[in-house]
């Protein structure tokens, strides 16, 4: 201030004769409707000193990502971030009828944003790729087609609230609660996220864990207070697909979503062809285990390049020269550096020798896999709720004696894990092609007790004849070879798969095996002398060792 103050001369800036005008300025960070950062422009118009301010006026934004000025007004989805992000995403499963037969046969996912003022809005609709949109044809009830709610907490005017949402069809509703979850709440001015509070004035901040799902794949949060000294207590967890909370621990086999570390592998095997021997190609057998260790799913990986294998004969030990010694497969952990551990394979390269000579690394849905630089990688270790969980699965081929002749007539597989401490236990017992599980009755070595001389088998001939109104079955006799059924003084009929037909007078029908593979000749066959004499005659097999 001047020792003699002087008024302002119009369109003066406080020394005389310079004139004034207000400068531009932008505004703190707003955000758009998809979340994108703008800075708006704001400019008032030049004025004299002294003057009343104008209105100042928006003259155009800026990206802060580019630093690219943009003249005009604001977009017109530009508002406070608080309110248009995201605070939380939800990712439904949905069915689609995409041949219009009235059955879901297409599944969709949906992904919701729920916005910081209570609002949901669905932002992104795919198949497998979130990157390429999927428009449904005609949405139909499945399974996924329940209700699915997730509760939220809120503030407006008169303090902190439930929102529960309710999605059915592709369609989302909510209703509002008293934090008690069952008082009705009626809304009371602007709705929005709930204004911090300084920690010390409330000494058990509600915390919540997400990213766990119970066995069944339910999601959940485990809820964790932290008083003013910084001491964390666990109060309970909250089902978050029905709201529900329960108090205490979490149950056992609550796992990270989508944690695949309860992943076996088998060694290689074959799929052969049963009639040639010929080995069609080269198979890894996938074991997935539920949280209480019992076997869940068995999935087929192709040996060489770790696709889907789509079975085309049954699964064997490989033939010798058909296997690949030069090649095993390990599951290892990868212990970054910020203390997770993923589950990883490496596939082992070893020379004629048995000297390893390298490795590649893979994801346990087989694609490539890099581990943390920063981190260490070993054998995966068990957590103390949780039991050793089986790092290989050996597949052995075992034999059985159906019949208690002391010689081996039927195979299956028994499935052998090898768990972290090296302990080897059984898995279960197989068909072969791993399809269902199979009780041996008496097993036995494959190998021939005769050193591979097989049994003399030799060829009973029968022969029975007919009277009027009876009849012969192929049920009473095991082993049949061949049957020729021939009538003499009058028509008969014979019941097959087929159905009944008749046997003229003087006709003759014979069956027979005609490969030396085949064991004996199955029916239903039934024999009936209608209207004459009928004769059958048959063969059966017999052990002459």
């Amino acid at each position: 201030m001047p020792i003699e103050p002087i008024p302002c001369a119009p369109g003066g800036t406080g020394t005389p004769g310079d004139g004034c005008c207000s400068p531009s300025i932008a505004s703190t960070p707003l955000c758009r409707a998809d979340g994108t950062a703008v800075l708006l422009v704001v400019r008032s118009g030049c004025v004299a000193c002294g003057g009343p301010a104008p209105t100042p006026t928006v003259v155009g934004w800026i990206d802060p990502a580019t630093g690219v000025l943009t003249p005009g007004p604001a977009p017109a989805d530009v508002g406070p971030c608080d309110t248009l992000a995201c605070v939380e995403t939800v990712c439904r499963t949905l069915c689609d009828d995409a041949d219009g037969d009235g059955q879901p046969d297409t599944t969709y996912s949906e992904l919701w944003c729920i916005r910081a003022d209570g609002s949901a809005e669905l932002v992104l609709t795919y198949r497998d790729d979130p990157a390429t949109p999927y428009v449904p044809l005609a949405p139909v009830e499945c399974e996924y087609g329940c209700p699915e709610t997730e509760t939220f907490q809120l503030c407006d005017d008169s303090g902190p609230f439930l929102r529960r949402y309710t999605w059915l069809n592709g369609t989302a509703s909510f209703l509002d609660y008293a934090l008690d979850g069952a008082t009705p709440h009626v809304i009371s001015g602007t709705v929005g996220t709930c204004p911090a509070e300084p920690e010390c004035e409330s000494p058990t901040t509600p915390l919540a864990t997400v990213g766990l799902c119970l066995a069944d794949g339910s999601p959940i949060a485990v809820l964790i207070t932290r008083d003013c000294d910084g001491v964390a207590t666990r109060q309970g967890w909250v089902h978050l697909l029905t709201g529900t909370y329960s108090a205490g621990a979490p149950p056992a086999g609550t796992v990270p979503c989508g944690e695949a570390s309860a992943v076996g592998l088998s060694g290689i095997v074959c799929d052969v062809d049963p009639d040639t021997g010929a080995v069609l190609g080269l198979v890894l057998v996938e074991y997935h285990y539920a949280p209480d260790g019992s076997l869940a799913d068995v999935q087929l990986l192709n040996a060489e390049d770790g696709t889907d294998y789509i079975l085309q004969g049954v699964l064997r030990n490989c033939p010798a020269g058909d296997e690949v010694p030069e090649q095993d497969l390990t599951v290892l952990c990868d212990t970054r550096a910020d203390g997770t551990s993923v589950a990883f394979l490496r596939d082992w390269r070893r020379d004629s020798t048995g000297l390893v000579t390298g490795y590649t690394d893979y994801t346990l849905t087989g694609t490539p896999y890099v581990p943390d630089p920063a981190g260490t990688v070993g054998v995966c270790q068990p957590d103390a709720p949780e039991p050793c969980q089986a790092q290989t699965i050996l597949t052995v081929c075992r034999c059985d004696d159906t019949d208690g002749d002391g010689r081996a007539d039927a195979e299956y597989v028994e499935l052998l894990a090898v768990d972290c401490t090296g302990a080897l236990t059984s898995a279960g017992t197989y068909v072969c092609d791993l399809s269902a599980s199979y009780t041996p009755i008496s097993p036995v070595s494959c190998e021939d007790p005769d050193e591979g001389a097989g049994p003399a088998l030799g060829v009973q001939a029968r022969r029975l004849e007919l009277a009027v109104g009876t009849s012969w079955t192929a049920a009473d006799y095991a082993a049949l070879r061949s049957v020729t059924a021939t009538a003499h003084t009058g028509d008969g009929e014979i019941t097959t798969v087929d159905g009944t037909t008749t046997l003229y007078r003087g006709e003759s029908v014979t069956w027979a095996i005609d490969k030396e593979t085949d064991a004996a000749l199955t029916g239903p066959l039934t024999i009936t002398a209608a209207g004459g004499v009928v004769t059958v005659a048959f063969t059966t097999g017999v052990n002459l060792s």
